[in-house]
């Protein structure tokens, strides 16, 4: 298996989309899930190590 250029050619296929709720380019069209909001669940995703990740930058 060749893992350099060849092989980056083959990504075309959509997998992400604009968010509707936040605006990121992370909605999983087969998932229906949000990575960065974790839209359409009513809450907003969020962890207690974003905050500490936050700080070290």
């Amino acid at each position: 298996m060749v893992k350099g250029t060849p092989s980056l050619g083959k990504r075309n296929k959509v997998v992400h989309i604009r968010c509707r709720r936040c605006g990121h380019h992370s909605y999983h069209l087969r998932k229906r899930r949000c990575s960065y909001c974790g839209y359409p669940d009513p809450r907003w995703r969020r962890y207690n190590w974003i905050k500490s990740k936050k700080l070290l930058h």
